[in-house]
Parts: structure tokens; C-alpha cells; sequence
């Protein structure tokens, strides 16, 4: 099946309420961030390397930092900044933010080693980039009102970008809608041991896909 993924991110805009106007104050900020993006990009990367967990990802099998693959992300996220201030609702863009997602889920075999890049690493990078946008909107635009309303135009195109990245990891099978329950069901919700079975089944599925995914176990916050 062929998912049309501009209608999707489409759907998404009018939910979040992003509009041409929105659009606008992208476009009218990208020489502010294209004149900071080496400071933005080594900014993000300089992060994750605070974090082990995160670092990981960018360190040899020997543990130390590879700078040739710093380098050639840092020149990605360049050019995904590049990519969002031309932000067109277009068949390349959202398939270029989908690709990044699966890229980050399923690693090439040369990487294979370390797992896939777990998803609340991207929502954590999105939000990141969310506050550093900002913070270079707010040092270098002189009206408060125009940095108040550029920061949340960019935090709506964030999240839109941020459901496609996330569709990269994520198969959502949807659970159908049904007959909302009666008086005589047996369950009123508030007791976990009347949940039905099946939401019982549904939440250890959860909970064990969570691990897979990359949630830290127990030891972890040890």
C-alpha cells in the first residue's frame, strides 16, 4: 500500500493549526538560523555527548568519539534546518522525515552492532531544537512579539515533522470503535484487578515493546 504521506502531514497542520502565516515566519527567520546553523548543529550533537546513552551512538567499537561520523550528522541536520525553512508540503519533504526515522530505527548493518536510536531520543532532539531555535530567535530579532510568534510558528512545524520521523518506528494498528459499555458491564474502571484480560495482555505487550524499543530497564536507574 501507498501511503500518502503529504496528506497526512496536511491533516496534521490544519490539527496543530498551522497555517500560511505560520509558514511565513519559517521563511522570514531562516537567514537568522542559516547564519547560526554550525553553532545550532554543534549545539545539539554537544548534547547527546553529554549522555551516554545517547553518545553511544557516536563513538567507535574502541569508545572513542568518531568525528567523521559527528561531521557528516552535524552536515545532515544542516540540511534538514535547510529543508524546514523551504518547508513545502510537497511528496520529497515528508518522505525525506520518514526516511530519517527509519534510518534511526533499522541501522545499516555496519551499525547493526549498537540497536536502533531509541524514539524518545528523537522527541528529546525535537524539543531541543524547539528551545535552541528560540534562544537564537530571541538574541538576534529585536521585537519581542515577532520572536514570541516566529518560536511558536517553528514549534507547530517541529511536531508535524516529529509525527512523520515517529512513523518511522511506530506501526499503528488502530483499535476500532465500539458500543459504549452498559450499566450491567462488570468493570467501572476504578478496581485494576476487574480490568478485562485483554487490556491486561495489551498493557505487558506495551510495557515489553517499551524495552525493546530502548526504555532503560530497572538496573538502568540504578
Amino acid at each position: 500500500m501507498i501511503f500518502d504521506w503529504p496528506a497526512r502531514m496536511r491533516q496534521m497542520a490544519d490539527f496543530v493549526g498551522f497555517t500560511d502565516d505560520d509558514l511565513a515566519l519559517v521563511r522570514a527567520s531562516g537567514p537568522i538560523l542559516l547564519a547560526r546553523a554550525d553553532e545550532l548543529t554543534a549545539a545539539v550533537y554537544d548534547h547527546f555527548l553529554k549522555f551516554p546513552a545517547a553518545a553511544r551512538f557516536f563513538l567507535t567499537p574502541d569508545g572513542q568519539i568518531d568525528q567523521t561520523r559527528l561531521d557528516r550528522r552535524k552536515h545532515s541536520l544542516a540540511r534538514w534546518l535547510r529543508h524546514s525553512i523551504d518547508f513545502r508540503l510537497d511528496e520529497q519533504f515528508p518522505v525525506f522525515l520518514l526516511a530519517m526515522g527509519v534510518v534511526h530505527s533499522n541501522p545499516s548493518l555496519e551499525r547493526g552492532y549498537l540497536g536502533s536510536v531509541p524514539a524518545r531520543f528523537m522527541i528529546g532532539t525535537m524539543s531541543f531544537a524547539q528551545t535552541a531555535i528560540a534562544s537564537a530567535l530571541s538574541q538576534d530579532m529585536d521585537d519581542p512579539e515577532r520572536v514570541l510568534q516566529a518560536s511558536i510558528a517553528w514549534n507547530k512545524l517541529l511536531m508535524l515533522q516529529l509525527d512523520v520521523l515517529l512513523a518511522g518506528y511506530v506501526t499503528e494498528t488502530p483499535t476500532p470503535a465500539t458500543l459504549p459499555p452498559t450499566a450491567s458491564d462488570d468493570t467501572d474502571g476504578s478496581d485494576p484487578e476487574n480490568e478485562p484480560l485483554g487490556m491486561r495482555r495489551v498493557l505487558t505487550n506495551i510495557l515489553d515493546g517499551n524495552h525493546a524499543n530502548g526504555a532503560p530497564n530497572q538496573s538502568e536507574g540504578d
